[in-house]
């Protein structure tokens, strides 16, 4: 996965990215570079993309790979900036390398989890089947059913069963990482701008408007969480 002609491939086909025309890198390629001159590190060993989305976006994955949305594009140069360091920042710190890795060994989880929607589905429908017959043998026949796929699982794999209890770490160590993004882009002169561009945001979406289980399973943390961080940092 991380050899370079692969990272292409993958960036094409799993990433559903593109790479910049020439006008989108003459845009690019002057912000990257300062980012990369202020962390000492040659930009010429990762690979810009495009990724292809109207939202405005970024995201580092892989082993060189960095990628920003059309809009992205439009924001003043300081901003794209500070942005792109962010990015940078997972590259420094292994974790766009770590979070391709954990995509590809999140697929046998992602599949049980499908799996575990088509058995509720199957659970429920049978509940139903045996209503007619009492309310009671309805609800017996789904706990036994249920006990039954249960062990089945635990038979098959048992980590198989704390997978719902792992999501929410696997969500918080995610954003841990992009609170260290943040303080590699504030290390590198863009925090104060970089809340700039977060309050822009959070201004734009109105407030972070997630209920409690989606802010526990979301892989980002709030914009306001990573102001206040940001702010600290600058304070210190």
């Amino acid at each position: 996965m991380f050899v370079p002609s692969v990272e292409n491939l993958l960036g094409w086909v799993m990433f559903d990215m593109r790479r910049p025309t020439p006008a989108e890198m003459r845009k690019l390629e002057p912000s990257w570079q300062a980012v990369c001159e202020a962390a000492g590190v040659d930009g010429g060993r990762y690979l810009l993309w495009i990724e292809h989305s109207r939202a405005l976006n970024a995201f580092a994955a892989g082993g060189r790979m960095v990628a920003v949305t059309k809009p992205a594009l439009t924001l003043p140069e300081r901003y794209l900036e500070a942005i792109l360091a962010h990015e940078l920042g997972h590259h420094l710190s292994g974790h766009a390398r770590i979070s391709l890795l954990r995509w590809w060994y999140e697929l046998p989880a992602r599949a049980t989890i499908l799996l575990a929607r088509l058995v509720t589905v199957v659970v429920v429908a049978v509940a139903r089947f045996f209503v007619p017959f009492g309310r009671a043998v309805a609800v017996l026949v789904s706990v036994l059913l249920t006990l039954g796929l249960l062990t089945g699982l635990a038979f098959l794999n048992p980590w198989l069963l704390v997978i719902p209890l792992l999501s929410p770490v696997m969500a918080w160590s995610r954003r841990l990482g992009e609170y260290e993004a943040d303080r590699t882009a504030a290390r590198l002169g863009y925090g104060l701008v970089l809340v700039q561009v977060l309050t822009a945001w959070l201004a734009e979406s109105g407030g972070d408007r997630r209920r409690v289980r989606d802010r526990v399973f979301a892989s980002h943390p709030a914009h306001i969480d990573r102001i206040k961080r940001l702010r600290e940092l600058q304070s210190r």
